[in-house]
């Protein structure tokens, strides 16, 4: 056994085609930040975990109209998620006060819920409909639950690439951009 350590590294299941792409050597040398979009990614999935849930409670169980429904879920989950990424996805950030940057976060998430918004009033109906069409026995008697999640998971993809985004160079603007340093090139003559 070498005394070398095996790095769990991504790159070596990456195919060659794509390291030499343009995007791959962005993504490489800005690792520590893919890193935070994966931190970010995960609040985000508990934040849509929370949101999913209480969407469904609010409209299918306690009969809230679906535009009431899903502000409130969303308001709700966009402060969880103000919380995780204060304390894990942007520590360094806690140097502002929570009262200057909170309102922030939350015009960012306000029109990221107006991009939400806008996605189930185009897609909801027409997603439902084609999800009635499917001729499971499964689908047809639960066509509505299943479009309306559905719509919501095509807006959670869009929402979070929106609040990562608009959060990290507005919310989070006082936080250091973090880059991989690359090693230093030897002289030609020092490989002698």
């Amino acid at each position: 056994m070498s005394s070398e350590k095996h790095s769990l590294s991504v790159s070596r299941f990456v195919p060659t085609a794509v390291k030499g792409t343009r995007f791959y050597g962005l993504a490489h040398r800005n690792k520590p930040e893919i890193k935070r979009f994966v931190k970010f990614a995960v609040v985000g999935a508990g934040g849509l975990v929370i949101d999913i849930g209480l969407l469904n409670i609010f409209e299918r169980h306690l009969g809230m109209p679906v535009p009431p429904a899903v502000a409130l879920a969303f308001i709700i989950a966009a402060t969880n998620n103000f919380i995780w990424n204060r304390l894990w996805v942007y520590p360094e950030s806690r140097t502002q006060k929570k009262r200057r940057q909170m309102p922030v976060f939350l015009a960012v998430n306000a029109a990221g819920l107006l991009i939400n918004e806008l996605i189930f009033l185009l897609f909801q109906a027409p997603i439902t409909a084609l999800v009635r069409l499917i001729p499971i026995p499964f689908f047809q008697a639960h066509y509505r639950g299943i479009g309306l999640n559905v719509t919501k998971l095509i807006a959670a993809v869009v929402v979070m690439l929106w609040n990562f985004f608009v959060n990290r160079f507005v919310t989070f603007r006082n936080v250091a951009w973090k880059r991989n340093i690359p090693a230093e090139i030897e002289p030609a003559d020092s490989a002698l």
